[in-house]
Order: structure tokens, then sequence, then C-alpha cells
């Protein structure tokens, strides 16, 4: 017996088959047809969504969110590489009913309507709240770094940016004299005067560039630049520093669906825990619980967000109130009293308030020098004259997450389970490598809310199966 044969491409079909027995009826694509079907484009702010009178038909907006869906979920990013899915790919012709935009048409949507993809993703948490697939108020917080387009080579510090200013003032200065020469002279040098001037504008533009960039690092105390891409920022990832944006989400515990994302260039978490649970808060409609690491420790945060009904949990992150070598006595061993905000060393001897530390909020606390001096334990309390103790502004609040955190150490299990899976899903079966393709805090903030999208869907679909989810959809 021989092997099994398929029909010959030559064959012609009495009968052609429809595109639509082509497709699975319990295939995703046809829930992202019906999810982008049921949404109000123009109400979103999608550019086109409403036909114009004259000239060409303008593609759908609709068509593009579906194929860009589409594209994310099946790790295809590139508008190339989409527009040669649209000739090929089964689903990808069924879901436009063949139309084949060209890649540039397909950049373009992405670019104009990044502020409406951040509203579509939020669109489906409510309509997630709406169909009871998130019905908790436990989120877990935290952020990943996502490489920018910009390469490790854009990357300058401050002395060679120095050094660059220095070099373009002197070659402005030498363009500037030559123009004064060829001025002098007759119009034979005309044609290369031009020439001259536009080299002297590109010049200028691009010295312009490198003192904002200095500029940026005068306010915000840091030390390089992303010359191709200033919105970035250098961050540490995956064992190397490269140009990137931190993706910070809130993900609900029970469902394991993104509730809230934001994209900031901001390398650590440290200010990032109120602005996400307040935005969490905001898109469940109720006051969340708040679960993070210890690089979302930030004491004045979680004092805030107390005072919304915010409940949060995150782990320590505090150093040690001592400037010997670990034989002096630890901060803990001084008993604080609130009501005449005081510490008592273990001498019984008082420390008073002495000052402020506005920097890092600290309130500093000093023993009298006399009594320090004649204290039979000062060997073992400080090699200063006096000793001095710090304690936070808002250590109320630290204590009392610190207490929560003992007594519920689940939460942290919790976090751990929560929040490393939908980012090993976004960064390596949606995003592929893991690396933006448009550039600027914008771009990056239009491709990761589609990222999230997909993300969702993906998720819901995964729960609730294609049937539950047309009906939920249509319903």
């Amino acid at each position: 017996m021989g092997h099994r044969r398929g029909e010959s491409r030559q064959q012609v079909a009495l009968f052609p088959v429809m595109l639509d027995e082509l497709v699975q009826q319990d295939a995703l694509v046809r829930v992202i047809d019906a999810w982008v079907g049921s949404l109000d484009l123009h109400k979103l702010g999608f550019g086109k969504a409403k036909a114009q009178v004259r000239g060409a038909p303008p593609y759908d907006p609709a068509d593009l969110l579906k194929l860009y869906l589409w594209g994310y979920l099946n790790a295809v990013r590139s508008t190339r590489a989409l527009e040669r899915e649209c000739h090929r790919d089964v689903e990808c012709m069924w879901l436009l009913g063949r139309l084949a935009p060209d890649h540039k048409t397909i950049a373009e949507f992405r670019r104009t309507n990044t502020d409406a993809l951040v509203g579509a993703c939020a669109g489906f948490v409510g309509f997630a709240r709406c169909k009871r697939l998130i019905t908790g108020n436990v989120v877990a917080i935290d952020g990943s770094k996502i490489r920018a387009v910009a390469s490790r080579k854009a990357v300058l510090h401050k002395n060679e940016l120095l050094e660059q200013a220095k070099r373009n003032a002197q070659e402005i200065e030498q363009y500037l004299q030559l123009l004064d020469t060829q001025d002098s002279r007759e119009e034979a040098g005309v044609v290369r005067s031009q020439d001259v001037r536009r080299a002297l504008k590109q010049l200028q533009d691009k010295h312009e560039q490198v003192q904002a960039q200095l500029q940026r690092l005068e306010q915000g105390r840091g030390t390089t630049a992303v010359m191709s891409e200033p919105d970035a920022q250098v961050m540490g990832h995956a064992s190397s520093r490269t140009p990137a944006y931190n993706l910070q989400t809130a993900v609900e515990s029970d469902s394991h669906l993104i509730v809230a994302h934001e994209v900031t260039s901001e390398a650590n978490d440290q200010r990032q825990l109120q602005p996400m649970a307040e935005a969490a808060s905001a898109a469940l409609g109720q006051p969340v619980i708040g679960v993070a690491d210890a690089g979302y420790a930030n004491a004045e945060q979680m004092h805030d967000l107390q005072a919304q009904g915010i409940t949060t949990y995150v782990a320590e992150n505090r150093t040690v109130n001592n400037r010997g070598d670990g034989t002096l006595y630890d901060r803990s061993v001084f008993s604080y009293d609130r009501e005449r905000d005081c510490f008592t060393c273990p001498a019984g001897k008082l420390l008073q308030r002495s000052g402020e530390h506005k920097k890092n909020k600290l309130v500093i606390y000093a023993a009298k020098a006399k009594e320090c001096g004649s204290c039979p334990q000062k060997a073992a309390c400080t090699q200063a004259r006096r000793r001095h103790v710090t304690r936070h502004l808002y250590e109320d609040a630290r204590e009392a997450n610190a207490q929560r955190v003992a007594q519920h150490p689940e939460m942290m299990r919790l976090r751990q389970q929560t929040v490393e899976h939908p980012f090993a899903d976004l960064k390596y079966r949606i995003l592929g490598t893991a690396r933006l393709l448009m550039r600027g805090m914008q771009g990056a903030r239009g491709e990761l809310s589609l990222a999230v999208l997909a993300y969702n869907l993906k998720r819901a679909f995964n729960m609730k199966g294609a049937t539950w989810m047309q009906q939920a959809i249509q319903g």
C-alpha cells in the first residue's frame, strides 16, 4: 500500500468551499470579530470611524483593530508581516473579508490611534466586570522592563553629551564663518551657499537636541541619555542595561486579568504603588487590596492609600539605623512614645526631636551630649558625641503595613502566583522578542495596550470558551 495522497492542485471543485467553513466555530478569531464589532469606535476616538463623503473610502478602523489583535495573539506584530498574512492565512482572510491593506496603512493606524487603543483596553475590563469574569478586589501590582526601539549604541553619558555639544558649537561657528566669506563673494557661490545653510540647519537642530538632553539630565539628576528616543531610559534588562520602559500592571488575583496598566520611564517602582492602586480601584469601581513586592515600599503612598480605604500588603524594604560595625545598638532597642514624640534609649534617657530630613522624609531624634558622655552604655550605643535615631514621617503607615504582612504571609505568595503569569504571556508569547516597535512614550502606551488587550481576550477565552464569550458579547 502506498501513502495517503492529497488531491491535485489543478483539481477544479464543482461546489467551492465557503471561507467561513474553513474557520472552526470555537476559534478565538470569532471572538475577536464579535468583540471588535461590539465597540463604539467613534466614541473611543478611533480615526476614520465615520466614513468620509468625498475621496476614496478609507479602511474601517474595526478591520485594522481586528488585524492587530489577531496578529498580537499570534506573535505577529510587524506591519509587513501582517500585510503578508492578509494574503495567505485563512483566519486572517476570514477576519478581514479578504481585505489586504498595505503595511503603511497598517502602521499608520497604530501610530495615530494610541489613545483609542488605551480606551479599548479599558473597555474590555469593563466588559469583564459586567459579565462577572472579575468578582474580587485583590490585585497584585508589579512592573517589568520592556526594551525600547533604540539600541544601546544610542545611549550617551553626560560627559559624552558635553563633548558633543562642544564639538557642535565649534562646527557651527566654522559654518557661520564660511557663510560670511561666501556672502562677500559674487553670485557664483549661491548654490554652494545653500548647501552650507542646509548643513548648518541640520547641525543646529542636532545641537538643540543635545542641549535638551543635557537640560533633562540636570532636572532629573541622571547620568545617561538616549539620543534617538528621549522618552526611554537606560534600565537593567536581562543582565544588561538597555533603553527601556517600565510596564506597570495590576492583576486581579482570581481571574488573572490585567485590570489596569501604565507605562513609565522610571527605572524603579518606588513611586508606582499609589497610581496603580488608584487606577485598579477606578477600573473595578471599589477600593482594592493591593499586594506588591519590596520595590513598592513607599510609606507616604501607603498613608495616602489608607486614607482612601485602599489596603496594602507590601513587603518590607528598610535599612537598619546603625552607623556602627554591627556591634552597636540597633534602633529596635529604642522605644518610641507616640504621645510625647520621643524615643527612650536602653539606659532610660530621652531622645528628643531635633530636626527633619525633608528629602528622605525622616524625623531626627537626638540625645543630650552630656547624658551620652556619662552613660555607661555609650560604647555599645554610639561612637559619636551623642546618639541620633531617625523615624519616618509616615512610620505609622509603614508599621501598620508590616503588621498586616506579618499576620497574613499568604498574601506574598498570592502576589507571586498572580503577577508572574501575565508577564510571561506578554513578554514571550505576545510580544515575541519583548522589544517594542514604536518609538516614544505615546507609541509604547499604544503598543502595550494592544498587548494587554490581546492577553485579556485570550485569558477570558481560556476561562469561558468561545460559545460563552460570543453570547456574552452579543448580550
